[in-house]
């Protein structure tokens, strides 16, 4: 199984920079930045990291298609193929509900745009005239070089995940229980599994609980309601985010283990053993102590 990082850049990016060199050091074969408006830009961090990394693959997990056209998405992610000798891999998903409400954005036909966002940048990818005409997308035009990078599908509901093995070179899914994950395919299985390390229990659930409660806000009431959740606790968390009010989100943990695994190194690491996929990421928020967490997780997963 190999073993990715989900990086939230929400530090200087050379504080980015060091964790991801840390993690190529430490055995991690990928690196995902996430991309929100709201944290740096992943796309100029990866151009970076591209020139202070060997091996690992590189890419953004995830871009939606209502924030970037998919025209740009596939040149921004051939460009970032090309500067690091084809080590680039592009997630994309229909996006986080409350990030797009609070542009102004409504997340509708969600199936719809990520079906034609692959499309149109598959089509582009290939520097062959592209002639789309799709019920969101349409497009005209052609790409002066040709980048053929990997496309991983982000999925949680059961329709999405239909869609992203059906068109996806690889599907992303967020779960953190092995058996969510288990799925008869010949495409790649990647887990992004919110992950929080730290001797202090107590100190771990406090942190993750602020990373569970944007991954509760931002899922469908379908998916909530299979994971026991009510429509008014996941509502009474949206209000909660929107009003910048972290430390007061709770949530029970029965729950938090539905959505993250958290605990000592020990802990993590027996749980992330469980898992039969061929890539597992560890998601934010990783721990406190990010640099040691990424060195002991390598060590024990990747020795």
């Amino acid at each position: 199984m190999e073993l990715g990082v989900e990086i939230l850049p929400d530090k200087p990016h050379y504080e980015i920079e060091y964790i991801a060199i840390l993690a190529e050091k430490n055995g991690f074969d990928y690196i995902w930045l996430t991309e929100h408006y709201n944290n740096r830009n992943p796309y100029p961090l990866l151009s970076t990291i591209a020139f202070k990394t060997y091996k690992a693959k590189i890419g953004v997990g995830v871009t939606n298609p209502y924030t970037m056209h998919p025209a740009l998405t596939a040149s921004t992610i051939m460009t970032i193929d090309e500067i690091s000798d084809g080590r680039a891999v592009l997630g994309i998903s229909a996006g986080d509900k409350v990030t797009l409400e609070s542009l102004g954005i409504k997340r509708e036909k969600p199936l719809k745009y990520v079906r034609e966002a692959v499309e149109v940048i598959r089509q582009l990818m290939s520097g062959k005239p592209v002639s789309y005409k799709g019920e969101v997308f349409k497009v005209n035009g052609r790409m002066n070089f040709t980048r053929q990078v990997p496309i991983y599908v982000g999925a949680q509901g059961e329709k999405m995940i239909r869609l992203a093995l059906e068109i996806g070179d690889g599907i992303l899914l967020n779960v953190s229980k092995p058996e969510d994950a288990k799925i008869k395919t010949d495409k790649k299985v990647a887990v992004c599994c919110s992950v929080c390390v730290d001797d202090d229990i107590e100190k771990a659930k406090r942190l993750a609980k602020i990373v569970v409660g944007f991954i509760i806000a931002g899922s469908s009431k379908k998916f909530l309601e299979r994971k026991g959740i009510e429509p008014e606790k996941a509502e009474e968390i949206r209000v909660l985010i929107s009003k910048g009010k972290f430390g007061e989100i709770q949530i029970e943990d029965e729950i938090l283990s539905e959505f993250c695994i958290y605990g000592t190194v020990s802990d993590v690491v027996a749980e992330i053993e469980r898992f039969d996929v061929d890539q597992f990421i560890v998601g934010s928020p990783i721990g406190r102590d990010k640099v040691k967490v990424i060195k002991e997780l390598g060590k024990r997963l990747k020795s």
